[in-house]
């Protein structure tokens, strides 16, 4: 079956004087009687989810009934109470300038703080230090850009900051420095302080960040019981912990050490600082694996699973409770019985098969909350702040829109794309995929860990930066941005012709899907060789070649097909609730609220000519801000 192609929720544009209402076909079955107005205030807008769910059928299970906010109500149906209007970004608030709201500035200066996540790979290594700075090195994948633009912001907003703790991988002193240098210090993340220090601006950086060899697999991050370690444990005020294996089929024991393990090392670290006001955890909002409906801010707890949830709903036997350090155990024992050059691919397939069987789409979903069990867990008296980001992408704003790195996420679609070789979409047209731009994320990681940081208390706070509930983007929409840039600022084949692109056909099962890339994928496979050398290999050679094209593309549909079919939209209360503490000068310097943002303009002239740029190194000179 080939979806219709139906245009779906579009972004108010930020110069709207009055809310608009999204088109209700962003969901076929949400009746437009049962739909709501996203009020001004949340407070009211969780008060119209009960009104409206009061009119649904109960769900049945009775303890779940009993919750006293239904918005923690997994279920399709509970996609029937969806927001289907944006305001723009100034109009939900009421001003409400009292002191200096938050006081994020305040807070930032003086601050000593720990980061995981601000390079590219990890690696064993030993502490080194030198003369007035020292780094860190770790593997993250969404974290090292997450921690570099984060690391700009605090620099940029407050340059009296203390010292930024850098976690990084090397195999020894030299390599240490020289990726200190290559991967943060000359980011082009850095324009600001570039202008601003000028000579000095690399004397200014390296008098701010202290650099820790370190390894995020192994205890206390590889750092070892040296002065360094000491420092850390006297002066960090601030916990950052980023770092993240974001392969959605990681081999099982990979994903284990680098997403749960090594948060579980981060926590035990920060629980000795002695100065420290808050431990921040970058999580995911797709932690909810495979619910449905409205899903709110909160964190998993041990022995919870997603399958256990819908088994007490659907009145049938429970599974065993989800047990992570047996998942630890289990994954260990796995890997010192099988046949090491079958250990990889066996793991991977141990991985995903766990994660289904206890209600996630894939092994980076299922070991992300694991990690936010082992936090809720172990944290004792620390206060922690988990941010869920939903699907990342380049910056919106700053510290300059469409900076991104690495070929992660939506890239590796929109290249593609963009190259000629997706014909179609395994994904429904009308399903809302929440992408939030990198900057936005890091504003709320600020915020949040500022207002939980600056009066630590005990306790474990969860805020979503996500734009499903207040500017939803629907699949659709997303293509059709993809369709009007490459169709406006095309790509260039071997011989430097223009890549000419077609509207995306989309499909609800991977064998149709199949089916039309190869016959669309070797038609014009056949076609390019024969024009290209009319001497060309006989067709069955060209077929092999080109079918090898095709399970790249079924194996690209496969692995989005969980986010691209997933009907579901993430409540974000808390984060509405941190908005209207903000000051209008936080509101503007720090920006959270996603509202105003033009999905379309962002895509097609900020996001993907940000990808040429600095993803593909091929920016386009006249086209868009890139």
């Amino acid at each position: 079956m080939i979806f219709p192609r139906i245009r779906g929720a579009t972004a108010a544009s930020s110069h709207e004087l009055s809310p608009r209402v999204v088109s209700p076909a962003v969901y076929a079955d949400i009746p437009s009687d049962k739909s709501f107005t996203y009020l001004k205030h949340s407070n009211r807008c969780r008060k119209s989810c009960i009104k409206a769910q009061s009119n649904m059928n109960p769900i049945p299970n009775a303890s779940l009934s009993k919750q006293k906010d239904p918005i923690n109500i997994y279920g399709p149906s509970a996609m029937k109470t969806m927001p289907v209007t944006i305001t723009p970004p100034n109009d939900m608030f009421v001003e409400q300038e009292s002191g200096h709201g938050i006081g994020i500035v305040e807070f930032l200066a003086g601050k000593n703080y720990f980061i995981t996540g601000a390079t590219g790979l990890l690696a064993k290594g030993k502490c080194y230090r030198r003369a007035s700075f020292s780094v860190s090195l770790l593997l993250p994948i969404h974290g090292h850009r997450m921690s570099t633009v984060f690391i700009e912001k605090v620099l940029r907003m407050s340059p009296d900051v203390g010292k930024i703790y850098v976690l990084i991988r090397a195999k020894d002193e030299e390599t240490a420095v020289r990726r200190l240098k290559e991967e943060v210090i000359d980011s082009e993340v850095f324009q600001h302080q570039r202008r601003q220090y000028g000579d000095k601006y690399e004397e200014f950086m390296l008098g701010k960040l202290f650099l820790v060899v370190g390894d995020i697999g192994e205890p206390n991050l590889g750092i070892g019981r040296s002065e360094v370690m000491n420092r850390i444990i006297d002066e960090v005020d601030v916990f950052v912990n980023s770092a993240a294996n974001t392969v959605l089929d990681e081999s099982y024991d990979v994903s284990l050490n680098m997403n749960t393990s090594a948060t579980l090392r981060a926590l035990e670290l920060a629980k000795q600082c002695k100065k420290l006001r808050i431990f921040l955890h970058v999580s995911t909002a797709y932690v909810n694996g495979t619910r449905q409906g409205i899903l709110p801010e909160k964190h998993f707890e041990m022995g919870q699973s997603i399958t256990a949830e819908k088994s007490i709903s659907n009145g049938r036997p429970l599974p065993p409770p989800l047990n992570v350090h047996e998942e630890i155990r289990f994954a260990k024992h796995m890997v010192d019985n099988v046949p090491e050059n079958e250990a990889a691919q066996k793991m991977k397939e141990v991985g995903m098969a766990r994660a289904t069987f206890f209600g996630w789409q894939n092994t980076y979903q299922f070991t992300k909350a694991m990690a936010e069990m082992v936090v809720h867990e172990h944290r004792g008296e620390v206060p922690v702040v988990i941010v869920r980001p939903g699907v990342i992408e380049g910056t919106f704003q700053e510290p300059f829109p469409g900076w991104i790195q690495g070929n992660r996420v939506l890239e590796p679609v929109i290249i593609t794309y963009g190259k000629g070789r997706l014909p179609g979409a395994l994904a429904d047209p009308e399903v809302v995929l929440d992408i939030v731009p990198l900057d936005v994320v890091v504003n709320t990681m600020v915020a949040s860990m500022v207002k939980h940081g600056k009066y630590p208390k005990p306790g474990l706070h969860v805020y979503h930066a996500t734009s499903s509930m207040v500017n939803p983007c629907t699949m659709y929409d997303l293509f059709r941005s993809f369709y009007l840039h490459f169709a406006s600022s095309p790509m260039k084949d071997a011989k430097g012709n223009d890549v000419l692109v077609e509207e995306v056909k989309f499909f609800d099962s991977v064998d149709e899907y199949q089916a039309h890339a190869e016959k669309d994928i070797l038609q014009k496979g056949m076609i390019e060789s024969r024009i290209m050398d009319p001497k060309a290999k006989p067709v069955n050679g060209l077929e092999r070649k080109y079918k090898r094209v095709v399970e790249s593309i079924t194996h690209l549909g496969k692995l989005y097909e969980p986010y691209f079919f997933n009907k579901v939209r993430f409540d974000n209360s808390n984060t509405e609730e941190l908005i209207k503490e903000m000051s209008g000068e936080e509101r503007k310097g720090f920006r959270v609220d996603m509202r105003g943002i033009d999905w379309e303009d962002y895509f097609v002239n900020i996001h993907i000519p940000g990808v040429r740029k600095h993803v593909l190194k091929k920016p386009i000179v006249s086209h868009g801000r890139a």
